[in-house]
């Protein structure tokens, strides 16, 4: 009887072995399926058991990939509004490099004859395209503001619906090992989810005993805790922008945007980096053109011996131009002598304004004809710096993924091979209870 048993231990061991090839074959192509096998050990009088499913997985390979996944996210969710951003503040026609030049430009050409009217309106029109230039770039920035706080708000939404996901598959998890059993792919949903929101969210997370897994953002407050669930916000502010916060039971964190990584943390760093600097930067030298080239006209004398009346009107809580609806080319007051309408006197202290020096935020003292310029190149090289920082972060992911795939990934081959093995095990062990059986028939006959 015992070589039945023993016989009848190694096919169930076979079919056991058999289940999980299987069960590995048909998730070939299942994203974030981690490969499970069997245990065999030797028992004692003989035969075998099964004394464990097993799980390959390599916990610190895995959270290798969330981290990467996270840096992924920060760089790529700031990468289109660069892109956006540098095409909005470009150098090209109608930009407001395009119109200074072209405003400036307009001076130098009526500075040839001061009295003729049709290069005096030229002027009013370079200043009107100006303003139009610099209000359209203006509300493009206000508008890529608001674009990024909504998909902040999104991605708030997604990290709480992810979060949730965890907090339910922990609690399976853990009632299926309370009864021993091991939830592969219980684990590897959950696994999945925690990939999601590493993506949205830099996270950090603790196993507990039970098979569950605490997150938190990183160096931050808890996002996931056993069964509670804390609550990302994002509330606006005064300026246009936003800030972040979590709720845990009633108690509000607030969260540093250029430190809680992910596609949250990135979105929130290009606006407070990049985004609300620049347009604050902007409507200062918007104002810094108004303001200058207003207080030089009115220094000067009109076609009519009168004192120079304001070009510009500038708005500073929307950093808006617009040109004085009720100034007509004979009042611009490009004379220095009140005698003499011919006079360039103020006129070419106009055209010298394009030297001034101002202080503007990002970039420092420059002159005021190069200011836009040099908040362009700000631009294009924070864009740069972005798209190195998301290439590296790209090329990192894919080795964590490769890494993780070494240890949990499915090999076709491999598991064709494990199924020949136990296929050959299960028929020699079925051999030998077809032979035991013969002997026992035997012995029975002989008696």
């Amino acid at each position: 009887m015992s070589i039945t048993y023993t016989g009848l231990s190694g096919a169930l061991a076979a079919q056991s072995g058999l289940g999980m090839a299987a069960r590995n074959t048909a998730n070939l192509l299942t994203t974030g399926y981690t490969r499970q096998g069997v245990l065999l050990t030797p028992r004692v009088g003989g035969g075998v058991n099964v004394g464990a499913l097993i799980r390959f997985a390599d916990n610190y390979k895995t959270q290798q990939m969330w981290t990467s996944n996270s840096t992924l996210g920060r760089h790529a969710a700031a990468e289109s509004y660069y892109k956006q951003l540098e095409e909005v503040m470009g150098l090209g026609e109608g930009s407001v490099k395009a119109g200074i030049d072209a405003f400036f430009g307009s001076l130098d050409e009526v500075s040839t004859d001061p009295t003729n009217v049709a290069l005096r309106q030229q002027v009013i029109t370079a200043a009107d395209g100006l303003s139009k230039s610099i209000n359209s770039m203006l509300h493009a920035l206000t508008r890529q503001i608001d674009t990024a706080r909504q998909q902040s708000q999104a991605t708030a939404e997604q990290i709480n619906m992810l979060s949730g996901t965890v907090s339910v598959l922990n609690q399976e998890i853990s009632k299926a090992q309370a009864t021993g059993s091991v939830p592969s792919e219980l684990i590897d949903q959950r696994d999945q989810a925690i990939d999601k929101l590493s993506a949205l969210i830099d996270v950090q997370t603790v196993r507990q005993p039970d098979g569950s897994i605490d997150v938190s953002i990183a160096n931050g407050p808890p996002l996931v805790a056993g069964h509670q669930v804390g609550k990302i916000t994002v509330q606006p502010n005064a300026n246009g922008t936003f800030s972040l916060a979590l709720d845990v039971l009633g108690t509000t964190y607030p969260l540093d945007g250029q430190t809680i990584g992910g596609s949250l943390g990135g979105l929130s760093e290009y606006v407070e980096q990049t985004l609300q600097p620049q347009l604050e930067a902007n409507k200062q030298l918007a104002g810094e053109l108004a303001n200058r080239i207003n207080r030089q006209l009115q220094a000067g004398f009109d076609s009519n011996g009168n004192q120079g009346l304001e070009l510009f009107a500038y708005d500073p809580a929307t950093g808006q131009l617009s040109i004085n609806p009720a100034i007509t080319q004979a009042e611009l007051g490009f004379s220095g002598n009140s005698q003499d309408p011919g006079n360039s006197d103020n006129l070419l202290a106009l055209i010298e304004l394009r030297k001034d020096r101002i202080t503007l935020p990002l970039v420092g003292e420059v002159s005021l004809g190069d200011a836009y310029t040099m908040l362009v190149g700000k631009v294009g090289s924070a864009s740069q710096q972005n798209q190195h920082a998301l290439g590296r972060a790209t090329e990192i992911r894919k080795q964590a993924e490769l890494d993780w795939l070494s240890v949990s990934g499915i090999s076709q081959e491999e598991e064709t091979v494990k199924i020949s093995e136990f296929l050959n095990m299960y028929n020699a062990n079925m051999k030998v209870i077809s032979v035991a059986n013969e002997m026992f028939e035997s012995t029975l006959n002989m008696l």
